[in-house]
């Protein structure tokens, strides 16, 4: 249960962004992917992908601020999970892409 002076806040902390590709759900507008092998229509209460077996370890929003609310509840159903922002995950998966074809 959260404290009355508990409120979100970001945090930043160096982190594998494959490791977090290989287990991180994605949640759009009404439906979840799985970054991984990109499977569409999952449930936020999904531990693991069904196509690919991948367990969900990490989050991501497409849209934040239309979330907010379910990040609360998602908190307390899967305090598990770790929220990554999706547009920090994006830029460096980009950056890392970019990495692997100039080899």
């Amino acid at each position: 249960m959260l404290c009355m002076t508990q409120r979100l806040i970001r945090v930043y902390k160096n982190l594998d962004i494959q490791h977090i590709k290989a287990h991180l759900l994605i949640w759009g507008d009404l439906t979840a992917s799985c970054a991984q092998c990109n499977n569409l229509g999952l449930k936020l209460d999904t531990p693991q992908c069904p196509q690919c077996h991948t367990e969900f370890k990490y989050i991501a929003f497409r849209n934040i601020k239309d979330h907010l609310p379910k990040i609360n509840k998602l908190n307390q159903e899967r305090p598990e999970l770790i929220l990554v922002d999706y547009e920090d995950f994006k830029r460096l998966n980009g950056v890392l892409k970019a990495q692997e074809f100039l080899k």
